[in-house]
This record gives structure tokens, C-alpha cells and sequence, in this order.
């Protein structure tokens, strides 16, 4: 039987995702981060003073982020956008002196997005413009935008389905009191719409109260908006324009191989088609069911710990994390529940203890831990440190010798005895 199951765990799984793909067990990829019922957007056009003072920190009071597309022709707050960028936010191409692009010959067109990107990645570090807001919702030429953009932003006032017709053209629905939602009840009304259809909403806003820009929004009902998303926070994914079109195009061709398998050990590539790494690396949400016999389990890729928990649907236990296609090998190992004795029927609840004089790193070894155990180091984030094939034991405790002591901090130890696993935290000073 075990024979068995290992068998079936070795077999490599390759899953390519299409459009329209259905996800072969025993893996899925959510059509939406954290497997959320639909994606929201929020866009900000003309770089409108409010949008800086007032609707920014209302998203990072909500844990939100928000795309500012810019027209870097205009007056434009350099050292705004790059705090804006700093926290997360989008800092994104609006052209350089908001021209109707229908209008303009491809080689102005081509100095209208140079010109304006340049000038973005030139001023604001931590992120790069890949995406672009037309003026005027006037569509310029794709072929040359999909050069420069992942996505480019319209404002055709559809919410779009989960994959749009073109990324060179995604709609968006226009905001203020002249637009077409204006009040609480309207942002509410057409987040739900967005659930009911699992699709895509974006949002375009340009002027926040008094600040004179076009179509102006209350910054009341923005944060009323903000506030209705993070109470439902589990059906609403709330993230950048740039985001929301990597996820859905890394989605859309993602594989999931298994590469190795052991009792405790599972490993895994998962790649996509896309060629271009730099500008396609958000991570995509991940499920499994829990292997038998497994109670809980930690994700790695790279050897960093990745976001992953374990829970139910429909009665089945799932493993669930983020990673990024082509970011990696992916590593899901069996871990005891809170660093306990996992076996079923056994009454020891014994504690994994750790404890060090600076240069050993002392712990407790279970009375079930297997013999020839390792032990790895991980830093606060998630980082390998160290790991340790040499273990010392004597009864009841084990140590092994740091030869390259790490910087003083908070610090994870595991123990793996390749059948379980046993974490804890130390402080080294």
C-alpha cells in the first residue's frame, strides 16, 4: 500500500492552464488570489492633489493598493509618487502631454509612451510603468503598446469578464458625478455584479472632493467603498491594474509538475509560457488536498517560506499557498500541528524546545523523532540561514555547532526527521 501511494506520488503531474482549462487534481490554481470570487481595481488618472493626500492613505489604511496613471508632462509630484510607490502602489503611464491617441501617426504615439515611461523609471524606483490609461478612452495603436505595456487601460464601462477580450484595451467604469458611480450604494451595487460574474471591475477615478479635477468623488464615499471590500474581504480581491493582468495571464498558462515525492516531502515546479520573468512574477494562489496522514504542512520556495495555510472546503482539508511561476523550486513538507507529536492515537504531546548558548543551538528531541535528523535555520522572513546534517544527540537532547553565526535577531529552527517535523523560535543577541 505505501509502495503504492508513493508510486502515485512520484508520477509527474504536468497541468497546462488555458482560458477555458479545467484543474486536474490534485492541484488548482485560483482564478483569483486567495481564491476570491472576483478582482477589483482601482485607478487613478491626472495625478490630482487629493489622489495623494487623501485617497492614498485611505487605501493603506485599508491594506489596499491603488494604480496612479500619469501624465508626466503636467506638474508632477516626483517625490508624491515615489512614497506612493514605496507602500506598494502602482506608478503607471498616462502618455506625456494627454494627446487623443487615435489621432497621432504611430511614430508620435511611440514618442508620446517613450517619453512618458522613461521619465517614470527614471524618477520612481521600486517598480517599473508596464501599464498604461489611453486619454480620453481614445485606443491608440496596440501593436505598439503591447511593445511597452502588459495591460493598457480603456474605459468602455463593462466589468470584464475573468479573462478580457484584449489586454491592450481593458475596460473600466468611470467614477465622480459624472460618471456612472457616484454614490455608496452604486460602488456596493457594482462590486457585487463583479461577484456574480467572478470577473474583473476597474475602477477610474481622476478628482477626489475639491481638488479640481474632472468628475470629482466624495472622499466619504471612497472610503465607504474601501471600507464595504474589507469587510468582505474574503470574496473581493482588491489590487493594482498591473497586478490583477499579471496574475490573470500567468494563470491562464501555468503548469504544475511534481518533481519529487518522499512521505515527507513534496516537490514541485510550476512554470508558464511567458517569456518575459521581469515583468510577469506575481504570485499565483496554489491548492492541494493535505496528503493522508498529514495534519499541516509549510511551503518553501527558493528555500524562503512562502504565505500558505491549511482549510476546509467541503469537508476536504487543503494546503493553500502563493508562488511565482518560474520563481523556483517549491518544496511542501509535512510539519506536525503547533510542533507536536502528529501521530494519530498516541497520548504524548511533547513540545519541541529550543535554546542556545550563542555557538550551539541546543533542542529537545521527540521520543518519536526518527534517528539521523537535520536541522535548518531560517531567518524571521523565511530565509535558509543554515542547515545542519551533523546532529549531536544524548538522550533527550540534541545540539549541533554554528560555524557561521548569523546576526543577532529572531530566528526559526526545524527539525525534519524525514517522516515529521518540528519548528520553534529563538532569539540569538
Amino acid at each position: 500500500m505505501l509502495k503504492n501511494t508513493i508510486f502515485m506520488l512520484l508520477s509527474v503531474l504536468i497541468v497546462s492552464y488555458s482560458v477555458e482549462a479545467q484543474m486536474v487534481s490534485p492541484y488548482q490554481v485560483g482564478t483569483w488570489s486567495g481564491f476570491r470570487t472576483c478582482a477589483i481595481s482601482y485607478t487613478f488618472d491626472d495625478g490630482c492633489a487629493n489622489q495623494f493626500t487623501k485617497a492614498i492613505p485611505l487605501f493603506d489604511e485599508a491594506g489596499f493598493k491603488l494604480t496612479l496613471f500619469t501624465v508626466t508632462g503636467w506638474t508632477t509630484n516626483w517625490a508624491n509618487l515615489q512614497n506612493a510607490a514605496a507602500k506598494g502602489h502602482e506608478v503607471a503611464n498616462h502618455t506625456a502631454t494627454h494627446p487623443n491617441l487615435s489621432t497621432l501617426t504611430v511614430d508620435k504615439q511611440k514618442v508620446e509612451l517613450e517619453t512618458s515611461n522613461s521619465l517614470i523609471n527614471s524618477k520612481v524606483s521600486f517598480q517599473k510603468s508596464l501599464t498604461m490609461a489611453t486619454p480620453y478612452c481614445a485606443e491608440g495603436n496596440d501593436p505598439l503598446a503591447a511593445q511597452y505595456f502588459l495591460a493598457v487601460r480603456g474605459c468602455q464601462g463593462f466589468i470584464e469578464p475573468k479573462t478580457p477580450g484584449s489586454f491592450m484595451n481593458v475596460s473600466s467604469v468611470i467614477c465622480g458625478n459624472l460618471g456612472s458611480v457616484f454614490k455608496v450604494k452604486e460602488f456596493k451595487s457594482k462590486a457585487d455584479q463583479a461577484a456574480t460574474s467572478k470577473g474583473w471591475l476597474v475602477y477610474l477615478i481622476h478628482g477626489i472632493d475639491n481638488d479640481g479635477g474632472y468628475s470629482p468623488l466624495a472622499s466619504d464615499t471612497l472610503k465607504s467603498s474601501l471600507k464595504y471590500l474589507k469587510e468582505n474581504d474574503g470574496k473581493f480581491w482588491v489590487n493594482t491594474f498591473g497586478n490583477v493582468a499579471r496574475y490573470i495571464k500567468e494563470r491562464n498558462c501555468v503548469s504544475v509538475t511534481e518533481t519529487l515525492a518522499t512521505e515527507t516531502d513534496i516537490s514541485l515546479a510550476l512554470t508558464d509560457t511567458l517569456h518575459n520573468n521581469e515583468w510577469y512574477n506575481y504570485p499565483l494562489t496554489i491548492r492541494r488536498s493535505l496528503p493522508s496522514g498529514w495534519i499541516s504542512a509549510s511551503v518553501t520556495q527558493n528555500g524562503k517560506l512562502v504565505n500558505s495555510s491549511v482549510l476546509e472546503v467541503n469537508s476536504v482539508k487543503y494546503l493553500q499557498f502563493d508562488a511565482v511561476p518560474d520563481g523556483g523550486s517549491i518544496v511542501i513538507s509535512k510539519a506536525a500541528a503547533t510542533g507536536q507529536n502528529e501521530l494519530k492515537g498516541s497520548s504524548e504531546q511533547t513540545k519541541f524546545k529550543v535554546w542556545t548558548d550563542r555557538k550551539t543551538i541546543f533542542f529537545t528531541v521527540p521520543s518519536t523523532c526518527l534517528p539521523n535528523p537535520t536541522v535548518s535555520l531560517f531567518s524571521s522572513n523565511g530565509m535558509l540561514v543554515d542547515s545542519f546534517n551533523d546532529c549531536q544527540i544524548d538522550g533527550e537532547i540534541g545540539k549541533v555547532s554554528m560555524v557561521r553565526l548569523p546576526k543577532s535577531g529572531a530566528f526559526v529552527v526545524r527539525l525534519n526527521d524525514k517522516r515529521s517535523s518540528w519548528s520553534s523560535q529563538i532569539i540569538l543577541l
